[in-house]
């Protein structure tokens, strides 16, 4: 196996500095890609030991099923083209993804309050699911994706971004939720971003996602640390819906 791939695209190296539509991934930009991954990898494990601990999920149910669809796609039907080490990344999120859906189906329910939404919370999160397959999918189906699906990431991102900064603000205090996650969750969204912004610095359409899940993600952070401050003992509150 080749390690860096400098004179065309090879699926089989580790990694590669030519893309398939010709561009060029500087070293610089490989770095800041996959060090944003591998801590969104590490973030994953932390919700998964924060599911286990506490008995909630420190992820906004919906934003769970888009991110667990995205995953699926651009870890199975479909490979980034950056190399082996970033393939096997995104299944790595896929893996985790899998183990935290399962937590998700367990104990998100109680993030709604409305009894329709109680009632038929598995079908309606796993149709979830199902939907942002066929988005997320039908981006690249229909030639409007990167080859390293980064225009389907960045509206997943956003929805990540949004749902749980709704959520976190319903919260009576942290308990529960983990700092650890929060910003290795950030750290790596922003380093990802650094890259989008590097590689893709006239796609408007994706660099408007990067800096609005930033400015979500800067609150979110924020917000966490005053909310921090407040001790009282209570659980997660649940999302009106």
């Amino acid at each position: 196996m080749i390690a860096v791939a400098s004179g065309a695209n090879d699926p089989t190296a580790l990694f590669n500095t030519v893309s398939i539509d010709g561009s060029i991934y500087t070293m610089p930009q490989l770095a800041f890609f996959a060090t944003g991954c591998l801590l969104w990898v590490v973030a994953y494990a932390f919700v998964l030991l924060q599911a286990h601990r506490n008995r909630v999920v420190e992820m906004a149910v919906l934003a769970a099923a888009s991110n667990l669809a995205w995953e699926f796609v651009w870890g199975v039907p479909l490979h980034t083209d950056m190399g082996v080490f970033l393939v096997w990344t995104y299944r790595a999120w896929l893996l985790f993804d899998l183990f935290i859906f399962h937590q998700v189906l367990k104990l998100g329910r109680e993030q709604f309050t409305t009894d329709f939404f109680k009632r038929h919370y598995n079908a309606i999160v796993c149709a979830t699911v199902v939907f942002f397959v066929a988005v997320y999918w039908g981006m690249s189906l229909s030639g409007i994706d990167s080859p390293i699906g980064a225009r389907s990431a960045y509206v997943c991102q956003f929805i990540i971004s949004v749902l749980c900064l709704i959520l976190l603000v319903q919260q009576p205090s942290t308990v529960g939720y983990a700092w650890t996650i929060t910003w290795l969750r950030s750290l790596g969204t922003l380093l990802v971003s650094v890259f989008m912004v590097l590689h893709y610095p006239k796609d408007v359409f994706l660099l408007v996602l990067c800096a609005g899940a930033t400015v979500l993600d800067a609150f979110y952070c924020v917000y966490f640390l005053r909310l921090r401050t407040n001790k009282t003992v209570a659980m997660p509150a649940q999302v009106a819906a």
